[in-house]
């Protein structure tokens, strides 16, 4: 409890770095976020009126403050183009994007496990190529470029995946994961890879340590070896890549929403830039922002609890 006490006290300042950067955004971008707010048929006297309602002509250490005050009590201020609040339109979508990013970390894991074990354990073999020639592709392909050859080749001629849209699971549960399906192979195929080739590297150089000869010369199964004990410290490094990488796949898939249509917080952010809507962008930015920071406590957390050997007292590691 105390270390976990002192990573959320960490997490502060990082979170207030993110909101100082979505913070001047506003003041940084051309244009006047009033003038977009009001229109161009707005007259100078209604545009000072509403700078000072909205507090911008206060010096920006107060707008900064007000801004860190109302987004900790989950005000993020009002759409320019829809006059709606920005916590409500980010809580709409956001469950398009959990799943989407849900569904490709099954995906990515339930292929990076398998390959990263049989490579690891037939080592210079043709399943070892064999999968380190995946991994190479799985990273080196755009995921928007599969997105869009998934389509083409795969949602086009086989019409129960649909082209674009999606449905959520909690709606209709076959239509939810057959709408996921292609989006989330197109995103999860780069972190498959990663896993994959982290995992084949940890497993390969357990298997050359002291404890599995002696395991081996007990007699004890190979399975075992591999499942509880090999494996077991294997995993620990690649818990680190999965959790950061979680929240890449919540704040980064941006472009893969875009070409699927999915209605998630990237297709609005995509979509507020486009209509210099500043609010939701910022919005966007410090959603981001939390997911990042939640994903690595809970990396954290899961490495005290898989390895007590590590310490996270005031000492270090």
């Amino acid at each position: 409890m105390k270390y976990v006490v002192k990573r959320l006290l960490w997490a502060i300042p990082v979170l207030l770095g993110a909101a100082l950067v979505a913070f001047m955004l506003v003041h940084l971008a051309p244009g006047d976020p009033v003038q977009l707010m009001l229109g161009e048929a707005a007259t100078p006297e209604q545009i000072d009126q509403t700078r000072e309602e909205l507090g911008l002509n206060d010096p920006l250490y107060v707008q900064f403050g007000t801004f860190v005050t109302d987004a900790v009590q989950g005000d993020l201020g009002q759409s320019i183009s829809t006059r709606q609040p920005v916590s409500e339109q980010i809580m709409d979508r956001i469950p398009y994007t959990l799943q989407l990013a849900g569904v490709s970390m099954v995906i990515s894991l339930a292929l990076a496990f398998p390959l990263g074990i049989l490579s690891a354990t037939h080592k210079q073999g043709r399943i070892d190529s064999g999968s380190r020639l995946a991994a190479l592709l799985g990273i080196s392909i755009p995921n928007f470029w599969l997105g869009i050859i998934l389509i083409l080749f795969v949602a086009v001629p086989i019409s129960i995946f649909p082209l674009v849209g999606m449905t959520l699971i909690t709606d209709d549960v076959i239509d939810g994961l057959l709408s996921t399906l292609l989006p989330a192979i197109a995103i999860g195929t780069a972190l498959a890879a990663l896993v994959m080739r982290i995992l084949r590297g940890g497993i390969t150089d357990e298997m050359n340590k002291g404890y599995v000869q002696t395991s081996r010369a007990y007699g004890i199964a190979e399975s075992e070896i591999m499942y509880v004990h090999i494996l077991k410290n294997a995993v620990l490094p690649t818990i680190t890549v999965i959790g950061l990488q979680l929240g890449y796949l919540i704040g980064g898939s941006i472009i893969i929403e875009t070409v699927f249509s999915i209605p998630g917080v990237g297709q609005l952010a995509i979509n507020a830039i486009y209509a210099q809507d500043f609010p939701i962008v910022q919005g966007v930015i410090l959603f981001v922002a939390v997911a990042f920071v939640a994903a690595n406590i809970l990396v954290d957390i899961l490495y005290a609890y898989l390895d007590p050997r590590i310490q996270y007292d005031g000492g270090g590691q």
